[in-house]
């Protein structure tokens, strides 16, 4: 594992803290309620669009842990006035309703649930049906529904075909269909508690004070809370899975868990922040937005934790009820002793900060930015996953391996829409061998009228692919961050 020159580490912060100063200037615009708005740590503002299939799961059994409720709005049963045809149904579970579900979630405007959700007015075109509009975005090539374009030929087969029959509710077979699917459906997609692991919650409160339960009132609009925890397991322990017990999906966009430098006496605390950990030396553990999933490492890997201190739990809150509301949302933290498994898991932040300097990307033009992350530490790198990151202006993810024989292999290849933040996993993982390097790439498109820079705001950019792998720290060289974190390559 490399260590960073000295010369290199300060031009680094000293050339991109200017563009950071230059961001935040225009980032603490404040919502009524005194918090910021329009800013971005590392989920994004806006609506939210239909999603990839797969629920949250259970994460239970010992210690503290609970159920994990879906990520979706999970469907309501059906009335029988109100079915839509079967296969219909279950593409709609499969593609859409991880967002617009029964509860719709990150902004996303409306349900995609029952017949008569599809019969109203388009809630961003009026003139329009819900159904209507379906059909424009399922074949927009530029902003596709879902994010991204993942949906099957078939899936995408059977919704065109249905909305170009002019959307026909379904009978009372697909009736009976729809309740039998619905009941079928399991809880999340995260297994049960295994044996040997212990739960941890660490859950979102009002209070200043450890332990508080008290629901956390989120005001309206968004903000980025952090919430501060003392490191509740015992030394010595790694995560097998990490979730969340959803408790107000209206108002939840996105979660980040990081270690802290800062006094565990901060336990039971939270503050209003704009979404960066400049000064805290953090290292980003774990995280979910919408469109995402739990995530369960494999029975071969674990997740290396903090023995001891602070943790950091930064919540992006997307309240767009019209009113303030209360979460009691928990993530859970699930563990075994260290050792348990062979594989010692730890996260890197691969990418690239530097968008043309503080001039940014220029206005009106599609550009390319990338960051190359060498793997000096003598031995192979396995990449378990990856989990890529832009704001509004990010189009597309690629990950490249420079082999030590001079072929480049594409690795990751992926479109992106920020509102579909998806953790990828790698089959076959990716292996990096001593002395190969990995270039991650941001493909993004500005149609603004001026340059956009690195920021956290989301008038600004990102370039982050954040990866899983092993051993622990191997692919970390700390080369500086404007966020803050420490566990980077680039």
């Amino acid at each position: 594992m490399s260590k960073v020159v000295a010369g290199l580490h300060a031009h680094h912060s000293v050339l991109w803290g200017l563009v950071l100063a230059l961001g935040l200037a225009g980032c603490n615009n404040t919502n009524a309620g005194g918090r910021p708005t329009n800013v971005d740590g590392y989920g994004s503002a806006g609506a939210a669009g239909a999603a990839g299939a797969g629920a949250a799961g259970t994460l239970g059994g010992g210690g503290q842990a609970g159920t994990v409720s879906p990520t979706a709005g999970t469907s309501g049963q059906p009335s029988s006035s109100d079915p839509l045809p079967c296969a219909v149904a279950q593409a709609l579970i499969t593609n859409c309703q991880k967002c617009h579900g029964t509860t719709p979630i990150g902004g996303a405007p409306m349900s995609l649930v029952h017949y008569s959700d599809f019969t109203r007015p388009a809630h961003t075109v009026p003139n329009l049906t819900v159904a209507q509009l379906a059909q424009m975005r399922l074949n927009d090539k530029v902003r596709p529904m879902p994010p991204g374009g993942t949906i099957s030929a078939a899936d995408l087969s059977t919704l065109n075909n249905w909305l170009a029959a002019g959307a026909p509710a379904g009978t009372a077979a697909d009736l009976n269909c729809m309740q039998q699917m619905m009941m079928a459906q399991p809880d999340g997609g995260v297994p049960g508690p295994q044996p040997g692991e212990t739960c941890y919650e660490l859950q979102n409160h009002d209070l200043m004070t450890p332990g508080d339960k008290t629901p956390y009132v989120v005001s309206t609009g968004e903000h980025y809370e952090q919430f501060y925890f003392k490191v509740p397991w015992p030394a010595g322990s790694s995560a097998t899975r990490f979730g969340a017990k959803f408790d107000n999906l209206a108002v939840l966009h996105h979660w980040l868990l990081f270690t802290s430098s800062k006094s565990v006496s901060l336990d039971g605390t939270h503050e209003t922040v704009i979404g960066t950990q400049l000064g805290d030396s953090s290292q980003l553990l774990a995280g979910w937005a919408v469109g995402g999933d739990d995530v369960t490492m494999p029975s071969d890997m674990e997740l290396e934790l903090p023995d001891s201190g602070l943790l950091n739990l930064q919540w992006h809150f997307f309240n767009s009820t019209g009113a303030p509301a209360n979460d009691a949302t928990p993530i859970v933290v699930c563990t075994v002793p260290k050792g348990t498994r062979p594989h010692l898991v730890s996260m890197t932040w691969l990418g690239t900060e530097n968008f043309n300097g503080p001039f940014g990307m220029p206005a009106h033009t599609k550009s390319s930015y990338s960051g190359t992350c060498p793997n000096d530490s003598g031995a192979p790198i396995t990449i378990w996953s990856f989990w890529p990151h832009m704001h509004n202006l990010g189009r597309h993810m690629s990950s490249v391996v420079h082999r030590n024989n001079g072929m480049a292999e594409t690795v990751f290849s992926k479109d992106f829409d920020f509102n579909h933040q998806v953790h990828y996993v790698n089959s076959p993982m990716v292996v990096l061998a001593p002395g190969e390097t990995i270039t991650s790439t941001c493909d993004f498109d500005n149609t603004t009228d001026k340059g956009v820079p690195f920021g956290p705001s989301t008038t600004q950019e990102m370039c982050y692919q954040f990866a899983y792998s092993y051993p622990a720290k191997a692919l970390d060289n700390g080369v500086a961050s404007l966020i803050g974190a420490t566990n980077t390559c680039w």
